[in-house]
């Protein structure tokens, strides 16, 4: 039974992340669809990306909803949640009147969809992921985050191989007719596989009593002064826990900021942004995401069980920061072999950090508030830095020049260098990694290192 399960958070971290990110290798078409004309020619592509990142302004309510669901009621419940909640508002993208029916009509009704498919990817990493591993043995942690991490990965893969199928395939009036919603109909897919892991799948509830309110009426009879009922949330905020919960908000920025210029923004840049244009842009991107980033991560992620997470993680963000601005500038210039390398260096070096980065984020929390603190704070840090990066570099492109994107990278690395500062003071029982989790191993390891 524990087949179905362990499956079954694979298929979502498959197919959801391939569904999310179908918007970002259309979204210069879904510009020319749903946008009236402008005379600016990046006007509307930065305004396709705003609606983009909108998704990530309501992940953190999302995480927050999911999160206290698989901490009070199990692992499952959440991982069909959010399958469901996935489903309907892309298979309604595909079938979308255009601006150009409707008028502003057909953008707001994009927003809406885009709104409801942030709140259910809110709690997708984190829930697959928690589901996962707290079912494995401890010490192969590193390996089957990394897997959960590939599946992703793999997820986005196929949504840029639809979009370079997509793009190679059909003329650019075909494209922009009715080739962009064949994409999104494949949101149905997902049906079946919800229903598969409701229907199989094994519930996971470590917290089983926790919550329940007869075993907080019984803890609460029990002492002498009065206590409010436990909940997840009230136990996540408390102060012996906020040094991991601001820990797992400024670490995934650079996974989740690097993730989305590298292998998903990149490929429109390449394609669009630049003078020449990168020749297969979208093919390029594709190679140096399978490459450069998903096969490397898993290794890194498996390293990470005998050398540590962190000092693979601070290898990783420090070696982005520093060449990743240079490596765009290469790729400004528009030759296709220049590119292929150049990407594929900034995604082997990301992949340091991202390999070992999901257990990370699991063990910076005990398990009675393990996935209402980290859908949290994992979301929390996406909306910042993943939500709007893509149109922060494409305002960059057309207001400073085309290498500027390139110095986002060292923001994001600061900023994930700082969240491991902070989770090495994690050191208590209620909220954060004992002396001898392998969290905390990793932290000595960083100081040796």
């Amino acid at each position: 039974m524990i087949l179905p399960s362990f499956f079954g958070a694979i298929c979502l971290l498959f197919f959801v992340p391939w569904l999310a990110a179908l918007y970002g290798f259309f979204s210069d078409t879904i510009a020319q669809v749903f946008f009236p004309p402008s005379h600016n020619e990046h006007f509307n592509l930065i305004m396709s990306y705003i609606v983009f990142g909108g998704a990530f302004v309501v992940r953190p309510l999302g995480g927050l909803i999911t999160g206290s669901m698989g901490d009070t009621g199990g692992r499952k419940k959440a991982l069909v949640f959010s399958l469901f909640s996935m489903s309907v508002p892309t298979v309604v993208m595909a079938i979308l009147p255009t601006y150009e029916q409707v008028g502003w009509f057909s953008t707001a009704l994009l927003v809406i969809c885009r709104l409801v498919q942030g709140f259910s990817v809110g709690g997708q990493l984190t829930s697959s992921l928690i589901y996962t591993l707290e079912t494995k043995e401890k010490k192969h942690w590193g390996y089957y985050g990394a897997l959960i991490n590939m599946a992703a990965n793999s997820g986005a893969i196929l949504g840029n191989l639809v979009g370079a199928l997509v793009r190679t395939c059909l003329s650019k009036d075909q494209l922009l007719q009715w080739g962009w919603r064949v994409a999104f109909l494949t949101g149905v897919l997902i049906v079946p596989i919800t229903i598969w892991l409701h229907c199989y799948g094994k519930e996971h509830h470590p917290n089983e009593g926790e919550y329940d309110e007869s075993a907080s009426s019984t803890r609460r009879s029990s002492e002498s002064r009065e206590e409010a009922p436990r909940h997840p949330l009230r136990e996540s905020c408390k102060r012996e826990n906020l040094a991991a919960l601001v820990s797992s908000i400024f670490a995934p920025m650079l996974y989740g900021g690097g993730y989305y210029l590298t292998v998903v923004w990149m490929a429109v840049y390449m394609d669009q942004l630049i003078d020449p244009s990168v020749k297969g842009a979208f093919w390029v991107n594709l190679i140096a995401n399978i490459f450069g980033l998903t096969l490397p991560s898993m290794v890194f992620g498996w390293l990470s069980d005998r050398y540590g997470r962190q000092p693979l993680m601070l290898l990783g963000a420090i070696s982005v920061g520093v060449a990743a601005p240079f490596m765009v500038w290469i790729i400004s210039n528009g030759d296709t072999i220049q590119a292929q390398f150049a990407l594929l260096f900034i995604a082997l070096l990301l992949s340091l950090y991202c390999g070992p980065f999901p257990t990370f984020l699991v063990e910076t929390f005990p398990a009675k508030i393990r996935m209402t603190s980290a859908s949290i704070g994992f979301n929390l840090g996406i909306c910042i830095s993943s939500g709007f990066a893509p149109a922060i570099a494409t305002a960059l492109v057309s207001g400073i020049g085309p290498v500027a994107p390139g110095f986002i990278y060292p923001v994001f690395a600061i900023m994930a260098i700082f969240g491991m500062g902070l989770s090495g003071k994690v050191r208590h029982q209620d909220g954060g990694v004992d002396e001898n989790s392998p969290s905390a191993q990793d932290d000595l390891n960083t100081h040796l290192l």
